[in-house]
């Protein structure tokens, strides 16, 4: 049973591994198959799927059409065509071809059977395919079909396409529909869609086309685009358009420019010559939306637009292009809202408008309506060379025009007067232009971002052109955005021209924008390189004449810098008519621009020829004017000018000092920090404020005029209108009060190097009404009491030759104004060595009055000077004065004695030290006393010090007295700057009060004479030189000095007998101790050598 048992054991055990075996087999088995069998299962499926297709395309049961695939199929397939050779499909829409008799056809809709349209295939992103300009014809035209179409062939079309209402969206699908227009037994000129209301037409190339950027050494504005076309059939193939980039950099911007390069894949173009057709026609309340693809015609072929949309319409671009069309009417790629009512609105996000051309708005023309600009490009369009136009890139008249972002860049208004012989009579005169936009005769152009960049007008306005004579902008605001590189050729303006009467705001808060490197190259026109602003006059109309205002800018917290020009006013520049107001702190900064001091001047043009010099009859320019101060700011007018044209303020953008010098109506001028000044004809004025004046001017600048050029007057701004800078109606100008005075020195001269050493304030009392003083203990410092400093705490130093001076500057009240002035002695370790300080205080009345000039709508309010009264507070004296021109005063104030207003005491100080030797002779040394004292004329004596010497061994010892002070020494007790003084040092008694009577000690009765000489190192010490000569007991005095003046004492003791006998009785004693001694010792060393016992 045992073994039966083990026996059925192992084969229970087999019987399991067996049974694991299986299992696992079974496993793995079940783990393959799940594996395997599903790609097993879905080709099975495949096969079947792909015989059912083969057996349904072999059957002959489907259209032609269907067979060809869709935008997800094969490439070569997509670019195919049902014709040989691939040629685009010339079916006539209106002729009935014979369809498929099994085709299936749609249901009943209303339409007659013998019209019913059969349908076309749809793609697997439900588009409806189009194989052909019928399907194009029968789905939009005849079946008023709304959704999604997508082309799969070229396709020439001649008649139009009129939407239903609802949303289409056309794929191009990189094919072209090649329009004409013309069409038997129609009108000529058809567009290719029209969008009538409550339709959307959405144009579409996917994949859009790809935009190559290159950069490029080329001109950096003016680049017209242009187009490539493939050979023999004109048909576009590539646009080049050209971008000028700016970025700015500190308080500049730098251009760099960018080619564009794009192949020509799916669009929309239109194919005959001298048209008129609106290849694109919106209707009021249509809306066109262009995402990707191209509008565009044919080589030599025109169009009265690629876009036309009507009052009340809507055109929305975010991609694509719109490129390439010549019109000769206006508005060559997009026109809108021609026919007053509503007007149409063009929402520009993206795409390009590129190489249009027309007599006005080559890329975009606007009348009354809205252009909202948020990105997008608009580069390279033109206006006719041989007519003067207007907007090469935008002409807008009585539209609303708003620029956030966006590139409207290399646009050219081509029309060059000097190459059109019979228009060089208006050569000059800024008659036409707008390289990149032109807006004008109502509505609004509101500049918030974006980039103006890199257009150019032969004429005037390179950038924008805002307003036209008699036919302003109602509103004109810059709040941001960029306008750079920008050139007008013959005129004015070459960033910005703002036309009479209109008024431009430019205000920039939140962000930074930039005017620069703008450039003007008129030979003719006063200028303007950044920005002109047009004066004013009449407007004639037939025997009727209207007078126009001159055209205004306001303009705020604004930088001008590093401007040019080839005149005069390489910052700021003001013709004849111009009227300028500078104003508070958040107006302008101007400094740091050039000028060529009148290289180049105007033509003359309209008899203003006021830049030219004297020697020319009606010139103003004198060679003193020449000679100072113009670089930053200029005006010139008749010198026969009575009323004021221009007021400036010496306080600039960022609170600092402009630091004015120059001339004001041919007086020479200098305008403090609170000063200002007016003209009547003629300014021309340098800034050099300080550098952390330039940096809080730049801190506080968010607009940015800078490297812009004349060839004439005004790099940065030209004005025959009128200027604005700041945003108060108000402003007080106070008088150049200039207060003066001159320090000296008692004891010396001053010095170069005394240049800015002495410290003067000048003080305005408190409400306390307090008085300032001085300390009256030895630091002797300034006490305000209650007074603050007028200006910054440095107050005025003098100069090498001691004089100074307050531009007292802010005298701001009228009525009676209070100063103290004061020397400031500051701190004891901070002063002039060996310097006395005045404590003199000044009090200064002012009485003054007010004066009201106004310039345009700016009241200036002149604070003038009437009286000075001046009172020496330590004596009371009083001076009064009364100035003959209450707005520029100069007080010399004097202390009443002197023509010095404060006079310091140079009193040298030094110190010498007394020293002798003590010596002891027979003794040690003991407590002695010496005393360092002086004799009087009168016999008697000044003690000044005593010294001990210390008991301790040895017999001689250095005896040091304390340093005794020389000065300070004024004026009159130097001699060729030496003094001598004269000290006695001698032994006093020995007392034994003071411990320095000892027995056996005899003291020395001499004395030592000791003779300084102290002489002015004229740093405010003294060099003090001892010479030492004995003096013997009986007043006898050495002829010559001793190096080593030394007191010798004697010591010697009394003995106990006297005479010889007591002498050789202490001898004898003496000898015998050392015989008993001697003798002792013998016996000693005999009991030693006898080997005894030694004993203690």
């Amino acid at each position: 049973m045992t073994a039966n048992s083990d026996k059925s054991k192992q084969n229970n055990k087999a019987a399991h591994r067996v049974l694991a075996g299986a299992l696992c087999g079974a496993s793995v088995l079940s783990l393959v198959l799940s594996l395997v069998m599903p790609p097993i299962s879905q080709a099975i499926a495949n096969d079947a799927q792909t015989v059912s297709t083969e057996e349904t395309v072999m059957g002959g049961s489907s259209s032609e059409s269907a067979g060809v695939n869709g935008a997800t199929g094969d490439t070569e397939n997509q670019n195919s065509d049902d014709t040989e050779g691939g040629e685009a499909d010339t079916v006539d829409p209106s002729s009935d071809d014979d369809e498929d008799e099994n085709a299936e056809q749609p249901a009943d809709d209303g339409v007659n059977d013998e019209d019913a349209i059969a349908p076309v295939a749809e793609d697997a992103d439900g588009y409806t395919l189009i194989n052909s300009a019928k399907d194009l014809y029968d789905v939009l035209q005849v079946g008023k079909k709304a959704g999604k179409f997508r082309l799969n062939v070229d396709i020439e079309y001649a008649s139009d396409i009129t939407l239903t209402a609802g949303e289409v969206t056309i794929d191009l699908n990189g094919h072209k529909i090649k329009h004409s227009g013309v069409e038997s037994g129609k009108s000529p000129n058809m567009s290719m869609f029209n969008v009538p209301a409550g339709a959307t037409l959405t144009i579409e190339d996917l994949p859009p086309t790809q935009d190559q950027e290159y950069s490029d050494s080329g001109n950096k504005n003016g680049n017209l685009a242009k187009l490539e076309y493939e050979n023999g059939t004109g048909t576009p193939s590539t646009l080049t358009y050209y971008v000028t980039k700016s970025t700015p950099i500190g308080t500049a911007t730098t251009e760099a420019l960018y080619r564009h390069e794009v192949k020509i894949n799916g669009a929309i173009v239109g194919t005959t010559a001298s048209s008129e057709m609106k290849l694109i026609h919106v209707y009021a309340g249509g809306t066109f939306n262009l995402k990707s693809g191209v509008l565009t015609t044919n080589k030599d072929c025109k169009v009265a637009n690629l876009i036309y949309a009507e009052n009340g319409s809507t055109v929305n671009m975010s991609g694509g292009y719109v490129c390439g069309a010549t019109s000769m009417s206006k508005g060559a790629g997009i026109e809108l809202g021609v026919n007053g009512g509503k007007g149409a609105a063009l929402n520009l996000k993206g795409g390009v408008i590129a190489g249009n051309y027309a007599p006005n708005g080559g890329g975009v023309y606007a009348y009354g309506s809205t252009i909202n600009m948020t990105g997008g490009t608009i580069s390279g369009n033109g206006t006719f060379e041989d007519r003067a136009g207007y907007g090469a890139g935008i002409c807008a008249l009585g539209s609303s025009v708003s620029i956030s972002g966006g590139y409207i860049t290399n646009n050219n208004c081509q029309f060059d007067y000097k190459n059109n012989n019979a228009f060089d009579a208006h050569n000059g005169n800024g008659c036409h232009g707008g390289g990149g936009i032109a807006a004008y005769d109502g509505g609004s152009l509101e500049i918030s971002g974006g980039y103006i960049t890199g257009n150019y007008s032969a004429e005037a306005g390179g950038g924008v052109y805002a307003g036209y004579f008699h036919q302003p902008l109602s509103i004109f605001t810059f709040s941001g955005g960029t306008i750079a590189n920008n050139v007008a050729k013959n005129s004015e303006g070459g960033g910005v021209r703002i036309a009479a009467p209109t008024i431009g705001k430019f205000d920039v808060s939140g962000q930074k924008a930039y005017i620069t490197n703008n450039e003007t190259l008129t030979t003719n026109d006063w200028g303007g390189g950044g920005i002109f602003v047009q004066g004013g006059g009449t407007w004639k109309d037939g025997n009727s004449e209207t007078p126009v205002a001159s055209a205004k800018l306001y303009i705020y917290s604004t930088l001008i810098k590093d401007n040019s020009a080839q005149g005069y006013g390489g910052g700021f520049a003001a013709c004849p008519s111009g009227k300028t107001a500078i104003t508070d702190t958040n107006g302008i900064a101007i400094f740091d621009n050039t000028d060529k001091s009148g290289e180049n001047l105007s033509g003359g043009t309209n008899g203003k020829n006021e830049d030219q010099p004297t020697s020319v009859q009606g010139g103003e320019i004198t060679e003193e004017f020449k000679n100072a101060g113009h670089k930053d700011l200029f005006l010139i007018r008749a010198s026969s000018n009575s009323d004021y044209i221009a007021a400036v303020t010496g306080q600039m953008l960022g609170g600092g000092a402009a630091n004015w010098s120059g001339t004001i109506d041919k007086t020479p001028t200098s305008i403090g920090k609170y000063e200002g000044a007016q003209a009547k004809y003629m300014i021309g004025l340098a800034a050099s404020p300080s550098d952390a004046d330039k940096d809080a001017a730049t801190g506080a600048a968010t607009l940015f005029i800078t490297g812009n050029t004349s060839n004439v007057h005004g790099g940065g701004i030209m004005t025959n209108g009128d200027v604005i800078a700041g945003s108060t109606k108000k402003v007080n100008v106070y008088p150049k009060m200039k207060l003066k005075g001159t320090k000296a020195l008692e004891g010396r001269a001053l010095t170069a190097d005394d240049a800015g050493k002495f410290r003067f304030q000048l003080l305005e009392p408190g409400e306390s009404g307090g008085v300032p003083s001085f300390n009256n203990n030895d630091d002797g410092k300034l006490q305000l009491n209650g007074c603050s400093i007028v200006g910054d705490d440095d107050g005025a130093t003098n100069d090498a030759e001691g004089n100074f001076v307050f531009d007292l500057g802010r005298v701001h009240s009228a009525g009676t104004n209070v100063y103290y002035l004061v020397e400031d002695p500051g701190n004891v370790a901070d002063r002039v060595p060996g310097v006395d300080y005045d404590q003199t205080i000044y009090k200064i009345e002012l009485t003054t009055t007010t004066e009201k000039r106004p310039v345009l709508e700016i009241d200036y309010f002149y604070y003038l000077v009437t009286n000075v009264r001046v009172t020496n507070l330590k004596n009371n004296e009083v001076k009064t004065f009364t100035p003959n021109n209450g707005s520029d005063v100069s007080i010399k104030i004097t202390d009443g004695n002197t023509d010095k207003t404060f006079t310091n005491a140079y009193k040298p100080k030094g110190s010498w030290t007394p020293q002798v030797t003590k010596k002891v002779d027979g003794g040690e040394m003991k407590r002695f006393k010496f005393e360092l004292y002086a004799e009087n004329s009168n016999n008697t004596e000044t003690p000044l010090q005593t010294k001990y010497t210390s008991a301790e061994s040895g017999n001689s010892q250095i005896v040091t007295f304390d340093p005794v002070p020389i000065g300070p020494l004024g004026i009159n007790d130097l001699t060729n700057g030496k003094a001598t003084f004269t000290y006695y040092i001698r032994e006093c008694d020995a007392s034994g009060a003071d411990g320095t009577k000892h027995e056996g000690y005899k003291n020395d009765t001499k004395r030592f004479k000791v003779v300084v000489t102290a002489t002015d190192n004229g740093d405010g010490t003294l060099k003090c030189t001892p010479v030492y000569y004995e003096v013997d007991a009986s007043g006898h005095e050495s002829t010559s000095p001793t190096t080593d003046p030394t007191f010798t004492n004697t010591y010697s003791t009394s003995l106990p007998l006297s005479g010889m006998s007591g002498v050789t009785l202490t001898y004898l004693a003496g000898a015998a101790v050392l015989c008993a001694a001697a003798a002792w010792m013998h016996i000693r060393r005999k009991a030693n050598a006898k080997g005894g016992e030694r004993r203690e």
